[in-house]
Order: structure tokens, then sequence, then C-alpha cells
């Protein structure tokens, strides 16, 4: 599945591409953390006032949120290489092989933002040949972005991975479970 190996061996030179969310959700991103962040300096220099304690421990909190959320919009990010993809997600880095890779498509994102999953954004989903998914956290509020992913990392995988296409371990078509394109 993941290779360790792979991850620590691949350099700068080896990126050939580099996917990001939108740069509207990177901006949301930013101004929701430093929003937390300021609250989180306030209640904490309001525990000198009253409840120590808690206006301290929840203060802290909410600077720490405001660290992750940072920390996570700024990696969040998916790498084409070589080897295959690279995907940066929650703080974690995983490596998929080309030969790994079904297709890739537009699915359902599995957080729908701040509506709890009522609303899933599209977002950007590697079908894989065990039959499993990942969705990424590359969505945004219409398909559009994603889409233009999906397409791209498809002509990538076409030539980065010939011989998988030839012995027909890859499918180029539409990624199973996808409405049909118009």
């Amino acid at each position: 599945m993941f290779t360790a190996q792979r991850i620590t061996a691949m350099s700068k030179p080896d990126e050939l591409k580099v996917y990001r969310i939108s740069f509207l959700s990177i901006a949301i991103g930013w101004v929701c953390a430093v929003v937390f962040f300021t609250i989180g300096v306030g209640i904490t220099a309001m525990a000198a006032h009253s409840y120590p304690a808690m206006n301290a421990l929840v203060g802290t909190l909410a600077i720490v949120f405001s660290l992750w959320l940072a920390a996570v919009v700024t990696t969040t990010r998916l790498i084409v290489t070589h080897a295959g993809l690279a995907y940066w997600g929650n703080l974690r880095r995983r490596f998929i092989g080309w030969s790994e890779v079904k297709s890739s498509g537009v699915g359902r994102s599995r957080t729908g933002g701040f509506t709890g999953g009522w609303f899933p954004w599209p977002a950007l989903a590697i079908y894989r040949n065990d039959g499993s998914v990942l969705v990424t956290r590359l969505a945004f509020f219409t398909a559009r972005h994603p889409a233009r992913i999906a397409e791209e990392l498809t002509t990538w995988q076409r030539q980065l991975a010939p011989s998988a296409l030839a012995s027909g371990d890859l499918t180029q078509g539409e990624p199973p479970n996808s409405p049909p394109s118009s």
C-alpha cells in the first residue's frame, strides 16, 4: 500500500506538479485560523480577571486549534511524481504508486464543510485497483476544480504509467459509480 521508503527517497526535482486546495478555501481557512487565534489570545489574557483556570484552558485550546487549522490549510496538497502520487492531508503524507491507481474522478467529500456532511462538497477521488477510494481534501464548492485536477491526473497517468496501461491494470474511462459525463 503506502511505502515509507519511496516517500523519503522522493526529492524536490522529482515533483512534476503540485495541486493545492483552491485559493478561496485557503483564504477562508486562514481567516478562520486568525479569528480563532485572536479569540484564544483574548480569552487567555482575561484569565487573570475571572475564572483563571477555565479561561486559560479555553484560550489555549482555541490557540492550538487555530495553529492546527493553519497547518492543515498550508500542507494539504497532492504531488505528482514519476513514481506515483504523494498526498498530504491532515498533516499526514501518503504515497500511491501509479500501479495502484485505477482512475481518478470527482467524489463526495467526507466533511461537507460546516454543514457536518449534509451537503458534501465535490472533491478529488482516487480510485485504486484494490477497490478502495481515497477521497482527498482537494475540494471546492463546485465540481469544476476537482474535475480539472482529475483530468490532468488521467493525462499524467497515461504519460507516466504506460506499462500499467498496456497490461490492462489501469482503466482510462469513467471511475466506478461516477455520474455519466454530458
